[in-house]
């Protein structure tokens, strides 16, 4: 692991509003074990009895708003997982950018090459009494071009993880990784599919491609580097045919139950465990995660899933 420093303090951040320099003056070096690439936003939370279909109006027991964004989710998982982090993202020049960048801090995220823009990127998420979501997510803030991937910043992590972005910044990030000897962790969703994208690149070069059931039915083939997340049924890789079961748990809110499966499986892997272990590991981090709500707020801690797997 590499050494860490402190990024800058919150207090700088003032009258909810952010100065480009800000990012860029702060700190030295930082060895990051692993560099997160992919969304930060904030998440609109509604608890509803059942969710709406068409025409109808579903009542919500509370609403409340928690800091979010998968690739943000990863890197506060990893963090509170015992590694140093730092996060390639976007945020906005407003209060809810201001408030997430500060919440990074505290967790011990290298935050210095999250760049500005408009507007803070929003999901709304509706829940249900089992604890089931759905999300509605913008793309106000997400990365788009090559542009958007810093030079240099790879080169001294040992990991990438490539969250959701647009395809140039995706390739443009596995390419520095690959120049770099990096390991590659892809997380795909529907998203990516529905644009018809190739990714054929970036999937044959990731180490491993994380999907949940709904994403992997939707591909054409079944690579050797394929995990596959089943929710409370646990996990599947299909290239060692090995499946974990799920763990039992209250679950209240699955909102960010892969990220921190995603980031217990990558710890896991870096420190030299062996596939089962870290599927194990993965699956008590994402179990754990479900028994809070919020999706940054729930990524567990270490002796939280040691806690869990012991049981």
């Amino acid at each position: 692991m590499g050494k860490k420093v402190d990024n800058f303090s919150s207090s700088s951040l003032e009258n909810g509003t952010i100065s480009d320099d800000h990012i860029l003056r702060t700190g030295t070096p930082i060895l990051n074990d692993v560099v997160c690439i992919g969304p930060a936003a904030v998440d609109t939370v509604f608890l509803v009895k059942e969710f709406p279909v068409s025409d109808e109006i579903s009542l919500a027991s509370w609403s409340r708003e928690f800091f979010g964004g998968s690739s943000a989710n990863v890197a506060v998982g990893l963090s509170r997982l015992g590694f140093y982090s730092g996060l390639v993202s976007k945020v906005g020049r407003d209060s809810r950018g201001v408030g997430l960048l500060s919440k990074l801090i505290s967790e011990g995220v290298d935050i210095r090459k999250i760049s500005i823009c408009d507007k803070t990127a929003q999901s709304v998420v509706l829940i249900n009494e089992e604890g089931e979501k759905v999300i509605v997510a913008d793309t106000q803030c997400a990365l788009r071009t090559e542009e958007d991937v810093p030079a240099g910043y790879l080169a001294k992590s040992r990991a990438l993880y490539l969250g959701e972005c647009f395809l140039p910044a995706a390739a443009k990030a596995v390419e520095r990784a690959l120049e770099e000897g990096l390991h590659i962790f892809l997380r795909l969703k529907n998203v990516h599919l529905s644009f018809l994208l190739d990714l054929e690149r970036i999937v044959r070069n990731a180490d491993f491609v994380i999907m949940n059931e709904k994403t992997h039915a939707q591909m054409k083939e079944t690579r050797e580097n394929f995990v596959i997340t089943r929710g409370k049924r646990g996990c599947y890789h299909p290239a060692e045919d090995i499946e974990v079961q799920g763990m039992s748990v209250p679950c209240l809110d699955t909102t960010g139950a892969g990220d921190a499966f995603c980031a217990g499986f990558i710890c896991q892997v870096m420190e030299g465990k062996s596939v089962p272990e870290a599927l194990r590991f993965a699956n008590a981090a994402g179990a754990a995660s479900t028994t809070r709500y919020g999706a940054m707020d729930s990524m567990p801690s270490l002796s939280e899933v040691e806690s869990l797997l012991k049981h």
